[in-house]
């Protein structure tokens, strides 16, 4: 009978084992690579302003994205001893570059913990002829970051070179998670990321050390690489349901400073709750209807449509760095 015991106590601490090794062979290697391509963008006025974006489609002569691809990460709950790894590879061929000393390009994960040697920073020994990035996010690295290349940034960063990275929980059985932290209570029905930037002209044509950059003059305001200059004609849409829990990922890469708002037709300010700042969740999330976004910041936030049918503007009004004065707004839209 003894023997018989230990038999079962042996098979269930095999089973016990296994159930581990299933679980951690769940966590998940993202090898991805991305390469740089110019794009000519005509802008609201007319004029045609020349980009360089990251795209993953690097065969041929195709054109770089604005922003650059989307890069999520999965990040599992603390304690379950897992984790994903995310190999960001830059690939180096054919890309339009600066000449010397601005030469080459970087990929810097904005705001992720990573090494020294995974920063992308050429000033801390980063090479500047292609690389992998590596990031394993921890438990506590939820929310919304961003890449971008880090040689001769105040003019890489203009030309387009960015786009949106995401810790994104994930369950032990590595299944992304509809949330925007571990928490429940950030669960959503619909998401979109909202990366916010600027455009001065004149940087996309400066080379070098040119004066030009001494100085920012921006004149095209962005939301997701679209100018969204009117309700009737946003910068991007999203059709959502009554009553339904909509998340908004706000990614800082314009040079000035922004006040999100959501309002409905009337222009009436509506609440939303922040969840995380800077791809850490708040220890109190926090409602609001005005929320200051500064450059390089990033805010995951929820709102809950109506239970009636309607259209609210997510929208991001840009402001001058030295007074505060409103330059322009851009508008989003959900329908529900």
């Amino acid at each position: 009978m003894k023997f018989v015991k230990n038999a079962s106590k042996t098979a269930i601490l095999s089973a016990i084992a296994t159930l581990g090794l299933a679980a951690a062979a769940q966590a998940a290697t993202i090898n991805q690579s991305v390469c740089v391509r110019s794009l000519n963008k005509t802008m609201s006025d007319g004029a045609s302003v020349t980009f360089w974006g990251f795209t993953s489609n690097c065969g041929g002569m195709s054109s770089g994205l604005l922003p650059g691809p989307l890069v999520e990460v999965g990040v599992y709950p603390a304690g379950s001893g897992l984790t994903d790894t995310l190999n960001l590879t830059l690939n180096m061929a054919m890309a339009p570059q600066e000449q010397a000393p601005y030469n080459g390009h970087t990929i810097h994960l904005h705001g992720a913990d990573v090494a020294t040697a995974e920063d992308g920073v050429p000033e801390t020994g980063a090479p500047v002829t292609g690389d992998t990035y590596t990031w394993t996010p921890k438990s506590n690295e939820t929310g919304s970051y961003m890449y971008h290349c880090h040689v001769h940034t105040v003019k890489h960063l203009e030309m387009g070179m960015y786009g949106p990275m995401i810790g994104r929980p994930k369950n032990t059985a590595g299944v992304f998670l509809n949330q925007l932290t571990h928490d429940a209570a950030t669960a959503y029905n619909y998401v979109q990321n909202y990366v916010l930037s600027t455009v001065d002209p004149a940087y996309h044509t400066a080379t070098g050390d040119s004066t030009v950059f001494a100085d920012y003059n921006p004149k095209y305001f962005l939301i997701s690489g679209n100018e969204g200059k009117t309700t009737a004609a946003p910068a991007q849409t999203l059709a959502a349901g009554v009553n339904k829990k909509v998340a908004l990922r706000l990614i800082g890469i314009h040079s000035v400073n922004g006040t999100f708002s959501v309002k409905d037709a009337s222009g009436n300010a509506k609440p939303f709750t922040v969840y995380t700042h800077d791809g850490r969740a708040l220890a109190t999330p926090v409602t609001m209807t005005s929320l200051d976004v500064s450059p390089g910041q990033r805010y995951d936030i929820l709102f809950t449509t109506p239970s009636t049918t309607g259209t609210w503007y997510p929208q991001v009004t840009y402001k001058n760095l030295r007074d505060g004065t409103a330059l322009s707004t851009a508008y989003g839209r959900v329908t529900f």
